[in-house]
């Protein structure tokens, strides 16, 4: 890799092509900040759509790659080769890819969740920590928001005082309303009906890694024991659409986590509420500018993003108070700030997430299915 200080990094990419979202939310991302250069990718599992699509973002055809194994070879061997890889496939793919390219000491930022099961996340997790050269990032993008930093920033300062109690949810409905039937199962899912790429459990690992994310980031905790109850869709079509999980933290706190892709007319409904001895916290993605802190005697006050009181999400904020912040901002917050640890010799923790908390996740998730097939409480 060449020595990144004052230069721009150079950014490569696996996965998010042609018609992938996420991948469109990436590459925005990482542009935002001026900060990395796009250089080389596998787009496709198609090698002439992998290079089709390449070009379009201006990468040179000899860098636009068959598979990720051909694309960690020939990069590494490369003194202009890129400095870090970008993950944005199915979950189950996850590991393999990361690692290959952590053999090859290149950095990494990928997408959630962590892996696709426990046991490939034992995997890379001592991958990741067995190598020293490199850094790792994981792109929970709300732990990003302004406002979930001025949340954890309280938490600590012990604001509310000992966390009692969270409550966390995040909920969607992926068949935008309509009944999902065995024979239109496959076009609305698609490859979230295949456990080998959508990992343990697609409810939780899809959305749900999410709302465990944003409660263990803000309060500082971890679950000790959690019981789950997860619902499939169907006898017919075995995908995990729906999961209520109570938990036990490690400070003796209490939590309930609910995530569902199947709630009609739940559109992107992510929230988190944190109940502590001196009052509560409240941080709803939808409105995700405000923090609402109820001190336990007294007026409720409502927080504003880089406004009066909130002053440490300053720090955060790419604009003004008073104006929206939102998805990409997040993202771009996460690219960002991995930049700036690559390009720092300071030992000091970084705010991204990595992969402690994506291991953390990962055993939380497979918990979580151990519970529900049993029906009893599990010590994670």
């Amino acid at each position: 890799m060449t020595k990144l200080k004052g230069k721009k990094i150079k950014l490569g990419i696996v996965g998010g092509g042609s018609g992938s979202w996420i991948g469109h939310v990436h590459r925005i991302a990482a542009r935002f900040d001026n900060q990395y250069e796009i250089v080389s990718g596998v787009f496709s599992r198609n090698s002439k759509n992998s290079s089709k699509f390449g070009q379009s973002l201006g990468i040179d055809k000899n860098r636009c790659y068959s598979n990720y194994k051909e694309m960690a070879d020939i990069e590494a061997k490369r003194t202009d080769g890129i400095d870090v890889v970008s993950i944005m496939t199915p979950p189950g793919s996850h590991q393999n890819i990361a690692e290959t390219f952590i053999n090859k000491n290149i950095n990494i930022i990928s997408d959630k969740p962590f892996a696709g099961n426990l046991k490939q996340a034992k995997s890379l997790f001592k991958k990741i920590k067995s190598n020293k050269k490199i850094k790792y990032a994981l792109t929970h993008n709300y732990s990003a928001y302004p406002m979930v930093r001025e949340a954890k920033s309280l938490v600590a300062k012990g604001k509310i005082g000992k966390v009692n109690y969270i409550n966390v949810e995040y909920i969607q409905d992926w068949a935008d309303g309509n009944k999902i039937t065995k024979n239109n199962s496959k076009k609305i899912l698609s490859w979230k009906l295949q456990k080998n790429i959508v990992g343990t459990s697609s409810v939780l690992n899809e959305i749900g890694s999410h709302a465990y994310h944003l409660a263990i980031y803000i309060s500082g905790l971890k679950a000790r024991s959690i019981f789950a109850d997860i619902k499939q869709i169907s006898k017919d079509i075995k995908m995990d659409d729906n999961a209520q999980v109570m938990i036990d933290f490690n400070n003796n706190a209490k939590g309930i986590l609910w995530t569902s892709v199947s709630a009609k007319g739940g559109v992107y409904g992510l929230r988190v509420r944190l109940f502590g001895e001196k009052g509560s916290l409240e941080w709803i993605q939808n409105d995700p500018g405000y923090l609402r802190l109820n001190p336990a005697k007294g007026a409720v006050r409502l927080l504003e993003r880089g406004f009066h009181e909130a002053k440490y999400s300053k720090n955060f904020s790419r604009i003004k108070y008073g104006h929206p912040e939102g998805y990409l901002d997040a993202f771009a917050n996460i690219y960002k700030e991995f930049a700036k640890s690559l390009k720092s010799k300071s030992k000091n923790k970084f705010l991204y997430p990595n992969e402690d908390e994506g291991f953390e996740t990962a055993k939380f998730i497979d918990a979580c299915k151990i519970s529900s097939k049993k029906k009893r409480w599990i010590k994670l």
